[in-house]
């Protein structure tokens, strides 16, 4: 199973987004048609989008959600982190930085 750490920068930055809102925190792989390589993108989505193939992943700070078929392509060891200087989201594990600019889709 994953372990998802966020840091005190992200999770706040996610905060300011779900502040006043019922949305959950997912984290996508999106995949372009039969490829193996895909990009990691955060997303907030309202509960009833949820998939029957969604796990939820508990976090130092909150659930993230993560399509259970798609945990093949993540580390066991994830860390996101948030830029102040890109104003983007990083997610990397121990061995590499899996998208150094991540979007936060609202």
């Amino acid at each position: 199973m994953v372990n998802i750490t966020l840091t005190p920068e992200a999770a706040n930055q996610i905060k300011k987004k779900l502040a006043g809102r019922d949305l959950d925190l997912k984290l996508m792989y999106d995949i372009d048609g039969c490829s193996l390589s895909g990009i990691p993108t955060l997303r907030l989505m309202d509960k009833q989008e949820r998939g029957s193939d969604e796990i939820s992943v508990q976090t130092n700070e909150m659930p993230v959600w993560v399509e259970k078929s798609k945990l093949i392509f993540f580390d066991d060891h994830l860390e996101i982190d948030f830029s102040e200087q890109s104003h983007t989201y990083q997610l990397a594990s121990t061995a590499e930085i899996l998208n150094g600019r991540m979007s936060l889709l609202d």
